[in-house]
């Protein structure tokens, strides 16, 4: 296993009791309804109840894990060289295997840290007087968005521009 994948297999493991203590502590301080739009000039103009956005918040977040993680497990289990058997990563099930788990991993990593920085923005916004939106918070979803992306196109060109390290036996 790479040092990639172990970092990235740390971090998954670590985002996630963040992530649920990011959301009890945002259900603890946020108002009873907190906002979550906003009018150009800053103003709040949309609202939600405090005990849905957590209930919808804590559903999002522990299905999306566990879809996750389900799909990364059924993926490992496909025999990848029945499926296209003149592939060189095909032909290397332990290299595929660590590879898909270090991209799943990373994934999952990835999502969860963005999840635990739009709830603390949301909480800051909302710590505010008039839960006024004072600082931009475009740059967020910029640079989720760009990670995200790279992220999902690393796994094909990884597969389709390399070759998976020699063992040694």
């Amino acid at each position: 296993m790479s040092i990639s994948n172990v970092y990235f297999n740390f971090w998954r493991r670590i985002s996630m009791p963040l992530l649920v203590v990011t959301l009890v502590v945002c259900y603890f301080t946020l108002p009873d309804n907190a906002a979550v739009h906003h009018d150009e000039k800053g103003n709040p103009d949309g609202f939600i109840d405090k005990q849905t956005f957590f209930y919808v918040a804590c559903g999002v977040v522990i299905g999306f894990n566990f879809l996750l993680n389900l799909l990364k497990t059924q993926i490992q289990k496909v025999d990848f060289a029945k499926l296209n058997p003149s592939s060189i990563w095909a032909k290397n099930r332990e290299s595929l295997n660590a590879l898909l788990e270090g991209w799943f991993n990373a994934f999952i990593a990835v999502v969860n840290t963005f999840i635990i920085f739009s709830l603390v923005a949301l909480k800051r916004i909302n710590a505010t007087d008039g839960q006024k939106l004072d600082v931009n918070y475009n740059w967020l979803l910029l640079a989720g968005l760009v990670l995200l992306m790279f992220l999902i196109f690393f796994l094909p060109f990884k597969i389709l521009y390399t070759n998976p390290e020699k063992t040694e036996q």
